[in-house]
């Protein structure tokens, strides 16, 4: 009795002192490692610059359906034998011409190409925001994941920690019998051997706990060194404190995730850029047709003879203007323009069986995430009363070994069971939140709840 007040007494200073040390840091949820990881991911934020290119994309698909104008001067010095403009004769003089021009352009018909252009880019804007979003929710989804596998670790290394402290308790009181004359060695033995196993386990849990603690940290982009407590009320919380109704229907669930699914809207927006870039192919056999005209001027003189008019009046005589039609008509261009009809046919059915595919991919998918959670809902109900049966076996081996009537091996089976169970418990407690995460990440919610 000593020992076990004592057991209790430590427990409560050992728990004591965790909840000084998470009051003194953050505890981080899972939530809130999601939101950390989303904002800190590398892949998002090279999402997000994508983004911002196709937003350009589109403003220079606009800026296609307005005419170009350019601006030009030239500046030219002739020192020896020259042509003089007004004679063609050749004469050894020193001249200086200058000259300016603006003239701008406009396509009126391209075979359509313009405004099939505009309409990609703004699939392509689509397109890329629905790639953001994918990368946002792939990586909440895999720190979700290394959340769950850290939880895992840690209940099992309290497990751990709770059997040897068990493993411990018993060896004290089989040395006490064994001076008492009423066990021998071979049961002390016995017993401490049991111990060393579950030392063993301990830290073999550890280093696991470690490694998922590693893994999340850099799932989470979060600083190696840096402290990151978890949030473990999850492992404590019943089963039936969280059981849901599961009412709907799977097909219901899979109409929402076709409706919502990112992954599933790149592929559809995939095949309408097919069947924009096919439709501008035809650009490649139509005449296309443009708008120019212009304005120039020009400045003439020689260097070593005066007369000449001045800047602003040869500016003004000289100024001319000139302005035209003019449409390309493609005759031969051998096969190109067929070539590339027929192949963007081929990538739009392409890019068509891909749609299908990743639909019914996603329909599976969606299925399986149901079959799941229900089963894992029905594993962790019957793990609990398990455990609670088998913590009652144990509990009446170990009572009957500390009166002669059990051995340690019986007590030693008993307690590994037990320890199986609590971990099985542990797994499908934790797996089972993942996939009603899951499941509602599928029918249209933020995998990230925000308070």
């Amino acid at each position: 009795m000593q020992v076990t007040n004592y057991i209790k007494v430590l427990g409560l200073m050992i728990g004591g002192w965790l909840c000084l040390q998470a009051s003194a840091q953050q505890v981080w949820s899972i939530d809130q490692c999601m939101i950390y990881a989303v904002d800190h991911n590398r892949t998002v934020k090279q999402k997000d610059l994508e983004v911002k290119n196709y937003k350009l994309d589109r403003l220079q698909a606009i800026g296609s359906f307005l005419p170009g104008v350019s601006g030009s001067t030239g500046v030219q010095y002739n020192y020896g034998r020259s042509v003089d403009p007004e004679t063609n004769i050749y004469n050894n003089v020193s001249t200086f011409n200058n000259s300016y021009g603006l003239s701008g352009s406009l396509t009126i018909f391209r075979g359509g190409s313009l405004v099939q252009e505009l309409k990609r880019s703004k699939a392509a804007l689509l397109l890329g925001k629905a790639a953001l979003e994918e990368a946002q929710d792939n990586t909440a989804l895999e720190t979700f994941q290394a959340y769950i596998d850290a939880l895992y670790y840690w209940g099992a290394v309290r497990l751990a920690r709770k059997k040897l402290a068990d493993s411990d308790s018993l060896l004290y009181k089989t040395k006490r019998q064994e001076m008492l004359g009423l066990k021998g060695m071979p049961d002390v033995a016995q017993v401490e051997a049991q111990q060393a196993t579950d030392m063993y386990n301990l830290t073999c849990q550890q280093n696991l706990f470690a490694t998922a603690m590693l893994t999340l940290k850099q799932k989470m982009n979060y600083p190696v060194a840096d402290t990151l407590l978890l949030d473990t009320c999850l492992l404590d919380i019943h089963a039936v404190a969280y059981a849901q109704p599961t009412e709907e229907h799977p097909q219901e669930v899979v109409e929402l995730a076709l409706q919502t699914n990112p992954s599933l809207r790149q592929s559809e927006l995939n095949k309408r850029i097919a069947l924009i870039q096919r439709k501008s192919s035809w650009a490649n056999i139509l005449p296309q047709i443009s708008l120019f005209g212009g304005v120039s001027s020009s400045y003439y003189k020689e260097l070593h003879k005066s007369g000449y008019d001045s800047f602003s009046r040869q500016f003004h005589n000289n100024l001319g203007q000139y302005f035209g039609l003019s449409m390309s008509i493609p005759v031969f261009n051998r096969f190109s323009g067929v070539i590339s009809m027929r192949r963007a046919r081929n990538n739009y059915r392409i890019a068509g069986e891909r749609y299908e595919e990743q639909k019914s991919d996603l329909q599976k998918l969606v299925v399986q995430a149901l079959q799941d959670r229900n089963g894992y809902l029905k594993e962790t109900m019957q793990m609990e009363k398990k455990v609670a049966s088998d913590s009652l076996a144990y509990r009446v081996t170990r009572r009957k070994f500390e009166e002669g009537l059990m051995t340690p091996l019986d007590v030693q089976n008993n307690a590994a069971t037990l320890l199986e169970s609590e971990m099985l418990l542990l797994r499908s407690k934790l797996t089972y939140l993942l996939k009603c995460r899951l499941v509602d990440y599928y029918k249209g919610e933020d995998i990230i709840h925000i308070e």
